[in-house]
């Protein structure tokens, strides 16, 4: 099997084998086998050659028709596939309709144009619960604006079932034209995510091409300006931690701060942590803890400490019951009282600073008044 970098190549029903002649597909006249993989031919050349480098350059992927239509059945709809009914199944023609005309009100689109937009959907590997799931998502989609954005995100290498977890994860992904897809896909690459790394990010958090250019370059700036992360460091989070693109900046630099400053862990151990997974809370109630336990000092100028202190990822990379089991020798009852009494602590300092803050405000109010009355008089 030939591998390429959009990743493991998708496997076609034994009885339909397909070509890309010229970046569109069509059907093979090469004898069926019994595992057919995606084949690339030149227009020139009448074999079949390795698999096409040029998805990853451009092509699209045309609609085509099916030689026969694959999938199983969909009881949760109340129908079940025919084998003996002609493609498309006529239920899966009917079901998709009524769902289309039931939340548009018309189907404004004839049902042989319908049947090959399904064909296409079973030919990208879609099975028949699955093009159901595909179009019960932003239903009030035009099928044509469905199969292209579909159409991208398979050519992001992705395949059909990590498409569909993607778009259940992030529906709204449903929204953007192909064209938008396109243009988040190209700016993530010049993050330097290279295609394994771009795939893993938009299945685990899909939302992130819904994001405008300024949030994403804000957070980028954050860490390599504020936080001085070098480029490979930014790289390595942004695959690690892509959920890292729907946070606030600033709170992502205060999470640095924390752990930089206040705990000082050097840049390298803050990206292998774990930290941009974990709520500045629990990081701060684990650390102050072990700090008042004696088991965590904050390192001096020259980075020496009296103890030992654990690492970083060993306090925050593990279960609350392995942290105080192994880490902070202590019971959960105990470490339940403590983060009530940091809660009222740190509430207090809050009022505390407020107040502090109202004083000054007024003590600049007065010194103003009184300059006043000086200059009037």
């Amino acid at each position: 099997m030939h591998s390429s970098s959009l990743g493991p190549i998708r496997w076609l029903p034994s009885h339909a084998a397909w070509v890309l002649w010229g970046c569109r597909l069509v059907p093979s006249t090469h004898p069926p086998v019994t595992r057919q993989s995606w084949l690339c031919a030149s227009p020139s050349a009448g074999l079949p050659a390795s698999f096409c480098p040029l998805l990853s350059s451009g092509c699209r992927l045309a609609s085509v028709a099916s030689s026969e239509w694959s999938g199983g059945s969909l009881s949760s709809a109340g129908w079940e596939q025919d084998s003996n009914e002609p493609e498309p199944s006529r239920k899966l023609l009917e079901a998709v309709r009524l769902s289309l005309a039931a939340q548009q009100r018309q189907a404004d689109i004839g049902s042989s144009e319908l049947g090959k937009m399904l064909d296409s959907f079973s030919d990208m590997g879609f099975s028949n619960a699955q093009i159901m799931e595909l179009f019960g998502l932003q239903p009030k989609l035009a099928p044509q604006t469905r199969l292209a954005l579909v159409s991208e995100l398979l050519l992001l290498g992705l395949d059909a079932d990590s498409t569909l977890r993607a778009l259940q994860k992030s529906p709204e992904v449903l929204r953007m034209t192909a064209q938008q897809l396109r243009h988040r896909a190209d700016y993530l690459r010049r993050l330097d995510l290279g295609e394994e790394n771009l795939q893993q990010v938009v299945s685990h958090c899909p939302r992130i091409f819904t994001l405008s250019w300024k949030k994403i370059d804000a957070v980028v700036r954050v860490f390599k300006e504020k936080c001085i992360f070098t480029a490979d460091q930014v790289t390595e989070i942004l695959h690690r931690y892509s959920n890292v693109l729907l946070e606030e900046p600033h709170d992502l630099e205060y999470k640095f701060q924390y752990v930089h400053f206040r705990m000082g862990v050097k840049h390298k151990a803050v990206v292998k942590s774990g930290l941009f997974r974990t709520p500045i809370a629990e990081v701060k109630n684990r650390h102050i803890f072990l700090e008042r336990l004696g088991l965590y000092q904050t390192p001096d100028k020259k980075g020496q400490t009296q103890i030992v202190n654990p690492k970083l990822k060993e306090i925050i990379g593990v279960s609350e019951r392995d942290f105080l089991a192994k880490i902070a020798h202590s019971s959960l009852e105990e470490f339940e009282v403590f983060k009530k009494l940091l809660a009222r602590e740190e509430g207090e300092g809050e009022g505390d600073q407020d107040i502090a803050s109202e004083e000054t405000d007024s003590a600049s109010e007065r010194e103003g008044k009184r300059s006043d009355s000086e200059e009037g008089n």
